[in-house]
C-alpha cells in the first residue's frame, strides 16, 4: 500500500474510532441514567415498605377487635362499635374539627352541653306551629313540644335562659318535681344549694353539679318526658318514635362529651365532605396526621377528660395503629419487580452494544497499528534510499 493509500486509510480509520468511542461514551452515560433510575425505583420501594396507614379499633360481637382504616367518618363520629372516642383537632387554629351538622347543633346550642346533645339526637324542636305546636326533628323522625328541648325562660322560681346565664329546659323541670315528690331530698339539696350562691359563678357552678347529677340519676326519665307528644288527647301518653333510651343513651354520653371537646378547643371547623371517608378521606387523614397539621385526642372514661394521643402513643392499648397495608404493599412489589426488569433488560442491551464497539476499537486499532507500522517501515527505507 502506497503512503497516500495509508494515509487515506489511516483517516478513514480515525474517524470510524471516533465514531465507535462516541456511541460507546453515550451508552455509558444511558447505563449511568439507568443506575439513577434503579436507585430512585429502590427507594421508592423502601418507601413503600415503610409506608404505614393509621388503624383505628371497632368491637366485634365476640369480644375481639378488628382495625378499620382511619379517616374522619371511622374515627370521629358516633359508632357504637368503635372502642374510644376520639376527635381531631386542628392544631393551626386550635378548634376542634367537626362535620357540618355538628357545626350547626354547636353554632346554635353550644351554650349547654346537654342541649346540644338532645340536639345531635334529633331533639331539637326549633320549629313551631303557634304557641304549644310540634318541634318537628331531623332525620331521626323524632319531634317534641314547646316545652321540652328548647331552653325556657317562663318558669317563675326557676333557673332561666338568657344567653349565657343560668337556665334548666322545661324537661329538666319536669323530671325535677316528679323526683322531688317521689321523695328525692339529695336532688332537691343540690337544687337549693343554686338559690344559696352568692355570686353567679357560685351559682352557676351549683347549676352545673345539680344537672350533672339529675342526667346521670334520671336521663331515663328526661328521655321519656322528651318523647311525649304535648298535641295528645288530655290524658293519654303518645311516645314520638320507636327508640329506647337504651338505644340512645351511649350516643347521647358521646355528643355530651364532644361538646365538651368542642367547648375546650374555642370552637370548631367543618371538615370538607369530600375528606370525612372512601379513599381521599383515608389519604387526607393519614397525611394531616404524618404532617403535624392535626392531632388526634381521646377522652378518658376514667378521669372524664380528653388528652392527645398518636398511633405510637404506647397508652393507647393499640387502639389507635400504624399497620401496613397488605394490598399497596403487594402492588409496589410487583411495579418494582416489573420496572427493574425493564431496567436489567436495557442494561444488558447496553452491555452487549458496548462489547461490540469494544471488539469494533480494538480490530480499528489493531489495523491502525499494522498501518502506521507499515507506513514508518516505509518512510525508514525511503530515507536510506535518498541517504
Amino acid at each position: 500500500m502506497g503512503m497516500a493509500a495509508s494515509q487515506a486509510r489511516l483517516l478513514s480509520l480515525t474517524s470510524r474510532l471516533t465514531d465507535v468511542e462516541l456511541k460507546a461514551q453515550q451508552i455509558q452515560s444511558q447505563k449511568l441514567a439507568l443506575a439513577t433510575q434503579k436507585d430512585e425505583l429502590y427507594e421508592r420501594y423502601c418507601d413503600a415498605l415503610d409506608a404505614t396507614t393509621i388503624n383505628v379499633a371497632y368491637w366485634n360481637d365476640n369480644g375481639s377487635t378488628t382495625l378499620v382504616q382511619a379517616n374522619f367518618n371511622s374515627v370521629c363520629t358516633y359508632n357504637e362499635q368503635r372502642c374510644r372516642q376520639y376527635a381531631l383537632v386542628d392544631n393551626k387554629t386550635g378548634y376542634a374539627i367537626v362535620n357540618e351538622e355538628t357545626k350547626r347543633c354547636f353554632d346554635e346550642y353550644g351554650n349547654d352541653k346537654y342541649t346540644f346533645a338532645w340536639a345531635m339526637l334529633g331533639l331539637d324542636g326549633f320549629n313551631y306551629e303557634g304557641e304549644y305546636g310540634i318541634g318537628q326533628a331531623r332525620e331521626s323522625g323524632m319531634a317534641v313540644g314547646y316545652n321540652n328541648s328548647r331552653i325556657q325562660a317562663d318558669y317563675d322560681g326557676y333557673p332561666y335562659a338568657d344567653g349565657n346565664n343560668l337556665h334548666m329546659t322545661g324537661t329538666e323541670i319536669a323530671v325535677y318535681e316528679a323526683a322531688v315528690a317521689a321523695g328525692d331530698t339529695e336532688l332537691e339539696e343540690k337544687y337549693n344549694k343554686i338559690g344559696e350562691g352568692t355570686n353567679i359563678i357560685e351559682k352557676q357552678e351549683a347549676l352545673n353539679e345539680f344537672r350533672d347529677y339529675l342526667y346521670s340519676k334520671y336521663s331515663s326519665e328526661l328521655f321519656t318526658e322528651m318523647n311525649w307528644n304535648k298535641q295528645a288527647p288530655e290524658g293519654e301518653k303518645e311516645a314520638l318514635t320507636d327508640f329506647s333510651w337504651e338505644q340512645l343513651k351511649n350516643e347521647f354520653n358521646y355528643y355530651v362529651q364532644l361538646w365538651t371537646m368542642i367547648h375546650d378547643c374555642g370552637g370548631c371547623k367543618t371538615i370538607d365532605p369530600e375528606y370525612e371517608s372512601g379513599e381521599e378521606g383515608n389519604t387526607w387523614f393519614n397525611n394531616m396526621v404524618e404532617a403535624g397539621q392535626v392531632s388526634i385526642y381521646e377522652f378518658n372514661t376514667n378521669k372524664k377528660e380528653w388528652s392527645a394521643t398518636s398511633p405510637a402513643t404506647s397508652t393507647n392499648n393499640n387502639y389507635l395503629q400504624e399497620v401496613q397495608d397488605d394490598k399497596d404493599l403487594k402492588k409496589a412489589e410487583a411495579e418494582y419487580e416489573h420496572e427493574l426488569d425493564i431496567i436489567s433488560r436495557k442494561d444488558t442491551k447496553f452491555d452487549t452494544e458496548l462489547s461490540k464497539l469494544e471488539t469494533e476499537r480494538k480490530a480499528i486499532t489493531t489495523e491502525m497499528d499494522a498501518i502506521t507500522k507499515v507506513r514508518d517501515e516505509n518512510i525508514e527505507r525511503t530515507f536510506k534510499l535518498f541517504s
